[in-house]
């Protein structure tokens, strides 16, 4: 999976993650801030938890808050835990 890839892998599971509370054109607005549209930290959980089911990489949730302030965040994160363009 290429970075592109993942990237759009983890916006599809933080929309989910958001349970209908954020839609990709509001992401998208927001310039994929997940902090600027109110994601909560229920959905960050759920976030967390998709990515290590899905992509196969454990997050720690007690991590620095700027890793998950945003879809790129979260895939730089990603990456640097061991998934990149060779996953």
């Amino acid at each position: 999976m290429d970075n592109t890839d993942l990237r759009a892998k983890i916006l599809e599971l933080a929309i989910a993650a958001g349970d209908g509370s954020v839609s990709a054109d509001e992401l998208a607005g927001a310039d994929y801030s997940l902090r600027d549209v109110g994601y909560s930290s229920l959905s960050y959980m759920r976030l967390i938890d998709s990515i290590e089911n899905e992509v196969g990489v454990y997050l720690d949730p007690e991590a620095p808050i700027e890793h998950y302030e945003s879809i790129d965040s979260v895939t730089a994160l990603v990456v640097a835990s061991g998934i990149g363009a060779d996953a």
